[in-house]
């Protein structure tokens, strides 16, 4: 069984790249830069999503593919061209990295783009799996620099609580049903062990650090301007007023048990990652 991993080098992708080689797995990664496949220490191709020839060269003689990627406004038409060289090539089963809320009929663009995609992979024909992960736990390490310099971080999701996923365990997801027999179709939600208040990271980041750490609540208006001009498309700041205001309602705080469904084992905590990411806020 061959394997293709699309977005490889990515937070997800290059998780599933060392779980699949710690696995001995048979797998080629799919990159846009040659340097970057190389930095991977595994078999690679060159290609992009808009490149037929160059998804045809790389899905020949695949079984399953990961098909992941950034939101970004081509992802429904690019999403769409891998699921139909997929089909062509005769590949079985696609797992599909897609967001906690993804709808066709959303308003919020992120989830949006990706439920159309969803939607594309579900009526090809092809065995699928859709994973819709919730806030990454690495998106934390984001704030490690203000968090260092004035034990301070900022955002606008309010007293929402969120159910902080390690990417890890979205990988680990993934290549459970890239490699098993027979792969669980159906879309999962993915969550960690517990939904915190951005308020209660603080306070575990604090008692990590050893001193205080203050999370700092923004307008949401506010940060949707700093996005501005810091250069955002003003197509993305609405989907990112969107989720801020939808997480401060609790859109993100139900949990699931996605991850120990697909793998068998408990996804992480937040304290286990901090221990490991320590170094990066101190």
């Amino acid at each position: 069984m061959k394997i293709l991993v699309t977005g490889a080098t990515g937070s997800i992708g290059s998780q599933v790249v060392q779980q699949l080689r710690a696995r001995d797995a048979s797998f080629r990664a799919f990159v846009r830069d040659r340097s970057k496949g190389e930095s991977l220490g595994v078999e690679f191709v060159v290609g992009d999503f808009d490149a037929p020839q160059s998804l045809k060269a790389a899905l020949q003689g695949v079984d399953r593919v990961l098909l992941n990627g950034t939101p970004h406004e081509g992802l429904v038409r690019q999403h769409r061209a891998v699921i139909d060289a997929a089909k062509e090539a005769g590949v079985l089963h696609v797992v599909r990295i897609s967001t906690r809320g993804a709808s066709a009929t959303t308003d919020h663009l992120f989830g949006h783009w990706h439920g159309q995609a969803d939607d594309s992979l579900q009526s090809s024909g092809l065995g699928w799996t859709v994973l819709r992960p919730t806030y990454f736990m690495q998106n934390l390490l984001r704030n490690a620099e203000s968090i260092r310099s004035g034990g301070r971080f900022f955002g606008a999701f309010g007293t929402g609580r969120v159910g902080f996923i390690d990417s890890g365990d979205i990988a680990r997801g993934a290549v459970a049903q890239l490699t098993h027999a027979s792969p669980r179709s159906g879309v999962h939600v993915l969550t960690g062990p517990e939904a915190l208040t951005f308020d209660e990271v603080a306070a575990k980041l604090s008692a990590r650090l050893g001193r205080p750490v203050a999370y700092v609540n923004r307008p949401v208006e506010e940060v949707i301007e700093n996005m501005r001009k810091q250069g955002l498309p003003e197509a993305l700041l609405g989907s990112f007023r969107g989720m801020f205001e939808s997480f401060a309602q609790g859109a993100a705080s139900q949990l699931s048990s996605g991850v120990k469904d697909l793998t068998g084992a408990e996804p992480r905590t937040l304290d286990a990652f901090l221990a490991d990411h320590a170094s990066a806020f101190r």
